[in-house]
């Protein structure tokens, strides 16, 4: 009598890792960005969030936060909701080669 291997042959899927950019806009001040950044991100203090914002004033956007669904997609929501323009992307595809 054989035994079925389709358990072990089946392949795992795996989770796509997302990144969140924030872009640049012209209706809140830099304090009020500070302010959203440090109470949204996890590990983010004031000075990191003076960087991301002065880095997004200058270039237009900056990548704030890596993560996997459904995760992102919660901190996707809170910062929309928050009033900041934001944009989610595959991770794979933004890095840097």
């Amino acid at each position: 009598m054989e035994i079925s291997k389709s358990n072990t042959s089946s392949k795992k899927r795996r989770r796509k890792k997302l990144s969140l950019h924030l872009i640049n806009d012209t209706k809140h001040s830099f304090e009020y960005v500070n302010y959203i950044l440090t109470n949204l991100l996890p590990m983010c203090n004031s000075l990191r969030a003076e960087q991301m914002s002065t880095l997004v004033h200058g270039t237009g956007e900056c990548q704030v936060y890596i993560g996997f669904p459904p995760e992102i997609y919660i901190m996707h929501a809170q910062f929309q909701k928050a009033g900041l323009n934001v944009e989610l992307r595959d991770y794979n595809k933004t890095k840097r080669k």
